[in-house]
């Protein structure tokens, strides 16, 4: 899940990940790591900025049928 506009530091692009020790939220412009409080805060659904999710399958288009 993407939060815009949402990092406590610089207001940039907030991305959820995960790793080998679990799930956490950085920021994609500065690299901010937040704490478990404005982790908390974020995902509490009214974080500052917008929020975006990809969607899981996106369509993909092929170059013979867009060109013909």
């Amino acid at each position: 899940m993407f939060w815009l506009k949402s990092c406590p530091r610089c207001h940039g692009d907030l991305c959820d990940k995960n790793d080998n020790y679990g799930d956490y939220i950085d920021c994609f412009q500065c690299g901010h790591y937040l704490t478990a409080d404005e982790e908390a805060y974020v995902r509490s659904g009214n974080p500052p900025g917008k929020t975006f999710t990809l969607p899981l399958s996106r369509p993909e288009l092929v170059l013979s049928e867009t060109a013909a």
